[in-house]
């Protein structure tokens, strides 16, 4: 099989062996590991994955953000490889074992395996539903139904379609106004103009946002990135280097449970890059909804990501994070 034939025979799981897992008070669609090998030997007989870097013990290295475990690892089908993390709760009792299970899955999501389960029904692809035509009749003698020629569109409408551009982190007030149309006085006519900006904003190609990956991945903001393939290779190289190998060691639960240190003090810039690319994978964009989640979870005013703490970063960290 080509690599290029996976995701049409692979990319939509048998509803058979779809399970679901409660997370952040919803219930997510996933596949377990073990059939998701089977696609595996299914697609490539010898397809291999290993981590990208090992302790001193021999063991995987990893490292402990803000209470969840990661592991980069390298995946090979048909001689193509790719990069995939694995990422659990950092004091899971099976922890190595739990890790490599993330990674297969995430890895083989890499090659369009089961791609389903990490994406949302796309706007264009939903059947639209036009507004309930308007019937005017006189009374008491019935007449022929008139329809509006061109009716308003239903706020169920409208709200699907705000919908949509969250989940593809597009602000649904620049493709109104790209589009020239008013949402508070929407008619049918003005839908095939909101689906052509929509499907263009889409298909633009967004930039590469910087700071998100300085703070991210403590990348000097002076160092100049030029494309994923940089970003990976400085993926590769934290999860190599010998401090994280160190962290690993130190920070494994044999050890001793990994505590936040100065929990009350201010959080740090690395927590709040990783917060902000998460709300934005989320569909969290504006600042407005990013604030309001921050305040409903800490019970108190958020009118910036500044005001947060390391603690409550990381536990918002922890709900966002796939």
């Amino acid at each position: 099989m080509k690599l290029g034939e996976i995701i049409g025979k692979y990319g939509v799981p048998d509803p058979k062996i779809v399970g679901k897992l409660p997370k952040a008070g919803m219930q997510l669609d996933f596949v377990g590991h073990a059939d998701v090998v089977k696609a595996l030997c299914e697609i490539d007989e010898a397809w291999s994955m290993e981590p990208v870097a090992f302790d001193a013990n021999g063991l995987p290295a990893y490292r402990v953000e803000n209470g969840m475990a990661h592991m980069a690892a390298w995946m090979t089908i048909h001689g193509v490889r790719r990069l995939g993390i694995g990422s659990v709760m950092h004091n899971k009792p099976d922890l190595f074992k739990e890790l490599q299970s993330d990674a297969i899955r995430n890895c083989a999501m890499r090659f369009g395996i089961y791609l389903s389960l990490w994406t949302k029904s796309e706007w264009e692809d939903v059947s639209y539903t036009p507004a309930t035509p308007l019937v005017k009749s006189a009374a008491p003698t019935p007449k022929p139904v008139v329809l509006d020629s061109n009716p308003p569109v239903s706020s169920e409408n409208i709200e699907r379609f705000k919908g949509a551009c969250s989940d593809a982190a597009l602000d649904w007030r620049e493709i109104a106004n790209t589009a020239g149309v008013n949402l508070d006085n929407l008619h049918e006519s003005d839908m095939d103009l909101l689906r052509a900006a929509y499907t263009k904003a889409k298909a633009t190609p967004k930039p590469v946002v910087k700071a998100e990956i300085v703070d991210s991945f403590q990348i000097s903001p002076n160092e100049q990135i030029l494309d994923v393939g940089d970003v990976l290779a400085k993926v590769v190289d934290l999860f190599a280097g010998a401090e994280v190998i160190e962290e690993s060691r130190n920070n494994h639960p044999a050890n001793g449970t990994p505590q936040i240190k100065e929990p009350g003090a201010p959080a740090t810039a690395p927590q709040l890059g990783k917060l902000r690319a998460l709300c934005g994978g989320a569909g969290i964009t504006s600042k407005e909804d990013q604030l309001s989640m921050a305040s409903d979870h800490t019970k108190r005013t958020i009118t910036s990501f500044n005001d947060l703490t390391k603690k409550e970063a990381s536990e918002l960290i922890g709900i966002l994070a796939p």
